[in-house]
């Protein structure tokens, strides 16, 4: 593209000078002719050279300002272009960045003793650096061989501190990865499948990620997050890394 830009600028150099010696040769052309020239005195022929010049100085000059015309959008489009790569280029850069550390919540971790309290605030410090729409943790429980995963902390949610929210393993996308030990994404969530209430009304986030909270292959419990706005790999990776040093913490709690 920079290259055609070029050459149209040389054919446009070229056809102006052209242009401009063309006028030239045509004020030549009838100032040189004799004073007594008449064209009824059969000299009219002599003409003729001086209209096909000032015909083709004319041409020349249109072609000249049309081309010139289409160089300037071609070059503001050119321009427009380089601008949105550039823009698109920026994005692409910031959106590989991130802020996001776990150095705030091993801190945090540190002074807290009991299920509760590392759930509490292991999942606010979660939900706070994703800037989350709510999340929720959920830890193993184990009775008569039955094992299930039982809501113990949540941030954001709209829900009652004595409501109980459970699943059996396999129940469900939460007991899904409770028996899978496996992370899962989802980045369409229908319409009203989470509901996140304030103050202000209500709203459905769109995108979903679940991921187990174990160390090795031992399942201790499952995070669940809502969000507004796609979870990046940076993000899925920090949370993964975060559910590794809850499930390390409660096992060292237990």
């Amino acid at each position: 593209m920079t290259g055609l830009i070029k050459d149209r600028y040389r054919i446009l150099l070229l056809l102006a000078s052209l242009f401009i010696l063309g006028i030239g040769v045509s004020i030549y052309m009838i100032y040189s002719l004799p004073n007594t020239l008449q064209i009824g005195s059969g000299h009219a022929a002599a003409f003729n050279v001086v209209y096909i010049i000032l015909g083709l100085t004319f041409f020349i000059g249109a072609a000249t300002l049309l081309n010139a015309l289409r160089y300037k959008k071609e070059v503001i489009v050119y321009r427009d272009r380089a601008l949105e790569t550039s823009l698109a280029q920026q994005d692409s850069d910031q959106s590989g960045k991130t802020t996001i550390s776990l150095e705030h919540l091993v801190s945090i971790l540190e002074d807290q003793k009991g299920k509760k309290d590392i759930a509490h605030h292991g999942i606010h410090v979660i939900g706070k650096e994703l800037e989350a729409g709510q999340g929720a943790l959920y830890l193993v429980k184990e009775e008569n061989g039955k094992r299930e995963v039982v809501l113990e902390a949540g941030y954001a949610l709209s829900i009652g501190e004595s409501t109980e929210i459970k699943f059996e393993f396999g129940e469900g996308l939460i007991g899904q990865s409770a028996a899978s030990g496996n992370t899962l994404y989802l980045d369409d969530i229908p319409e009203g499948y989470i509901k996140i209430v304030s103050g202000l009304g209500s709203a459905s986030p769109r995108f979903l990620l679940i991921v187990p909270v174990k160390s090795a292959e031992h399942v201790f419990g499952v995070i669940e997050l809502a969000t507004f706005k796609p979870i990046t790999d940076d993000q899925r990776k920090f949370v993964e890394e975060a559910s590794q040093l809850l499930a390390e913490k409660i096992k060292t709690n237990l």
